[in-house]
């Protein structure tokens, strides 16, 4: 049963969570497969014009996945939430602000819509050697952390900030992430699994995707601990509704 909640939903959640699933689920399919695709095809791009210069392509990516996915959240948040990263549909379901059926379905869509991307970009660029990733424990450490910071700004701002703060608050916390840990930020299990269908400077290999998937699994269950503390709902201790039903 839905409870209705006098808190607005002012970011990360859709416009009209009762439109139709299918439609929010395609959203969420189209923004994470060209999340990736440009990540992804900014690494072959460095790769082709600065062929002597491995680290122009780290460069690029860093560049290309915030600038890209502030877009793709303006584009495509008032229609799905603009989640792109099954940390965010997840941890949702978890605290009872979406069902699970709608859980599953965002999860499956950006899973698929992240392998799709990085497929296309191999198509669009030609297949490369994928990056070796590094699978230890600084690995670890790297995504779990950089998870957990994303989704104490996602769930932070969703909360407490003007709901057009959301995208660029995202972007800036990404763009930093990405320059200050050695993994380079990927901190979403679907980017991730899209990695290790890519080639290219993004692409991860086998190891190194499931070590990492399971590094941001780890801090989004971190994160949310600490968002219950940190930002609260006013309609906590009592049923929330339930969004994206």
């Amino acid at each position: 049963m839905a409870f209705v909640t006098p808190e607005p939903a002012p970011c990360f959640h859709e416009e009209n969570p009762q439109a139709a699933l299918s439609r929010r689920a395609l959203a969420e399919f189209v923004g994470t497969l060209l999340l990736v695709l440009a990540a992804s095809g900014a690494g072959h791009a460095a790769t082709r014009l600065f062929p002597h210069d491995p680290g122009a392509a780290a460069l690029m990516i860093t560049v290309a996945v915030p600038a890209s996915l502030v877009g793709l959240i303006v584009a495509f948040g008032r229609v799905s939430g603009g989640h792109f990263n099954p940390l965010i549909s997840g941890l949702q379901g978890l605290a009872g602000e979406r069902t699970p059926v709608c859980t599953f379905t965002y999860i499956a869509a950006q899973i698929m819509g992240a392998i799709a991307g990085g497929v296309a970009a191999s198509m669009i660029w030609g297949v490369l050697p994928p990056a070796a990733g590094t699978a230890d424990p600084q690995a670890f450490a790297s995504e779990m952390i950089a998870s957990a910071g994303l989704m104490l700004v996602v769930f932070g701002v969703s909360r407490r900030a003007s709901p057009d703060a959301g995208p660029f608050a995202v972007g800036a916390w990404l763009l930093a992430a990405i320059l200050a840990t050695p993994t380079g930020s990927y901190a979403n299990p679907a980017v991730t699994l899209g990695a290790a269908a890519a080639s290219g400077p993004f692409a991860l290999d086998r190891a190194a995707a499931l070590l990492y998937v399971g590094a941001e699994l780890a801090g989004g269950l971190a994160a949310f601990l600490l968002i219950r503390i940190l930002f609260p709902r006013a309609s906590e201790g009592r049923p929330a509704m339930v969004q994206g039903s």
